[in-house]
């Protein structure tokens, strides 16, 4: 590959880097620049096929549909609850549990946001996570950022094992054969045999990773967001945080261990939450004092970032079960939409797809009532009617959410599609591979001796462009398989670190960050949470690797 080739390809990189983490433009402005670099690259040096790239743009624009009506239904929500009154009695609902916001950061995240992620994936949890944490006085940009760190260790196991269980088995077939066809055979013959190999050596690395991960939600959150800037208020309450991170990492390893990679991190967020919740409403591992001592800027007693706080004054109108009420149906929806089997298949029958895109292979869908924005909507229907709100709060509420949608609606419409050049480039007139595999080839050969440490940063690579652990696993999986042959690495090692890095790319992925800033009116703010993140998640993966380094002897 060429030194211009090697730009070419990464463009998109370096786009998204300099417009919206360097020159600090908000993603609105930042996506629509970077996605014509990319595309103009496509075309003069990658020589992709112009068909191919009008397509690529169209299935990006059609493959939005369903982040666009996740983070919709998400605002929709929160706006139902802000206008009826249910806010206010949610947030008293936690300080009853501690008023310890680092506490609050831990058991909503950590724990409701494993929960959410185990049911549904798609970025939901940060888009529900963070907004609660406003409500209960966490700055907007800090919510954001501690939702999307803690959105992690659990996507492993996410929308009920996907990212292992599709994303890598797509990821190994080539031309219908499965390249591990013998590790799957080693494996008891199966696919899902083999991944709950893979799953065991991803969430044995996490029984160290995941576990210190609330710790860091807790450094991150005193030490750049407090008023202190004190990393030491977050290590106050290192026995919490690590009891915390256990009691999620372990009882996942053992589904994983017993049953598979379907529900992990369902169950060991349930476990965790019936084991950590109780501990902290008796103070047991916590400090005397608690914590919110945070930094208050003039962005963050704006008008916009108080979107969805609430009157703390405001008395408490309903119980807590009524106010949580939606949040309950929603989790309850999910998980019956992904394991009861003729709920699910009915909600699947009404999916729409569209084939052979301006005359190619290229293809789209969007999951209409399977997608979890539609169960978003339906909870607000049932909101109205449970808080009794009348047509002026229920106006209200719509219209904010709709009008917050904008910026949102541009960068996804820019940010998708962008991808999904970068990802067809492999239909081209010079004969090279896609952008993405020739990157990755660049990187196996250059680099193999310590892949160990290479093998997450692919995996982040993959889900900082495409916004999915899922896809980072299928563009990937193939390639780690085989620098594992060549470098003599354990098959099942390598492609665990594959998922880790997946995993640590979703903190920092476009996609991810665009919803979290928009749910807690920050729309304009990403570069700003993507330079908080990032370190995080190379942290994250860095470690993974020494494990690994360790553990295999490499």
């Amino acid at each position: 590959m060429t030194t211009i080739q090697l730009l070419a390809s990464l463009t998109p990189v370096i786009s998204v880097l300099v417009f919206l983490v360097l020159l600090k433009l908000p993603a609105s402005k930042a996506m629509p620049i970077s996605m014509v670099a990319t595309a103009l690259a496509a075309v003069f040096v990658w020589q992709m096929d112009s068909g191919f790239l009008a397509a690529s743009v169209v299935e990006g624009l059609l493959s939005a549909l369903t982040p666009l009506s996740i983070i919709f239904g998400a605002v929709f929500l929160l706006n139902t609850l802000k206008y009826s009154g249910a806010m206010d009695t949610i947030r008293a609902g936690f300080t009853n549990i501690s008023s310890d916001a680092r506490v609050q950061v831990i058991i909503i995240c950590w724990l409701f946001g494993s929960f959410i992620e185990g049911s549904a994936g798609f970025g939901t949890p940060a888009a529900i996570g963070a907004p609660l944490l406003v409500l209960l006085g966490v700055p907007p940009i800090a919510a954001a950022v501690v939702a999307l760190i803690a959105d992690s260790t659990s996507v492993s196991f996410g929308a009920i094992g996907l990212p292992v269980l599709f994303g890598m088995e797509q990821g190994l077939t080539e031309g219908g054969v499965n390249m591990a066809a013998a590790q799957i055979a080693e494996h008891g013959g199966s696919f899902a045999d083999f991944a709950q190999y893979i799953a065991m050596h991803m969430i044995t690395i996490d029984l160290i990773t995941g576990s210190l991960l609330p710790l860091v939600l807790v450094c991150v959150l005193t030490g750049f967001f407090g008023k202190n800037k004190s990393f030491k208020e977050g290590l106050e309450i290192w026995k919490f945080a690590l009891f915390s991170g256990l009691a999620f990492t372990v009882p996942a390893w053992l589904i994983n261990y017993f049953a598979g990679p379907e529900f992990p991190s369902v169950i060991g967020a349930l476990v965790g939450m019936a084991i950590v919740i109780p501990v902290a409403k008796k103070g047991y591992l916590l400090p005397e004092k608690a914590w919110n001592d945070f930094e208050k800027t003039a962005e963050d007693d704006n008008s916009d970032t108080k979107a969805f706080a609430g009157n703390p004054g405001t008395e408490v109108k309903f119980s807590q079960v009524a106010a949580w009420s939606p949040y309950i149906i929603m989790a309850a929806l999910l998980v019956l939409s992904r394991v009861i089997e003729p709920f699910k298949s009915f909600l699947t029958s009404f999916n729409i797809s569209w084939t052979n895109l301006l005359g190619t292979e290229l293809k789209a869908g969007f999951a209409t009532f399977y997608a979890p924005g539609i169960f978003f909507v339906v909870v607000c229907l049932v909101g109205f009617v449970l808080f009794k709100m009348n047509s002026k709060s229920i106006k209200q509420s719509f219209t904010t959410s709709c009008s917050s949608m904008l910026p949102t609606i541009i960068s996804l419409g820019a940010s998708v599609p962008m991808v999904k050049i970068f990802l067809n480039s492999g239909q081209n007139d010079a004969g090279l591979e896609s952008m993405p595999v020739a990157l990755a080839d660049l990187l196996a050969s250059s680099m193999g001796a310590i892949w160990a440490w290479m093998a997450p940063v692919v995996g982040i690579f993959g889900a900082f462009l495409s916004g999915s652990a899922t896809f980072s696993n299928m563009m990937f999986s193939g390639l780690q398989y085989s620098v594992a042959d060549n470098i003599g690495m354990n098959h099942a090692l390598v492609l665990a670190l594959q998922g880790i890095g997946a995993n640590a790319g979703n903190m920092m992925c476009v996609m991810n960050v665009v919803a979290a800033a928009t749910v807690v009116g920050m729309a304009g703010r990403e570069s700003e949470i993507i330079r908080k993140t990032m370190p995080v998640a190379l942290l994250y993966a860095f470690t993974a690797g020494t494990i690994a380094m360790i553990w295999g002897g490499f």
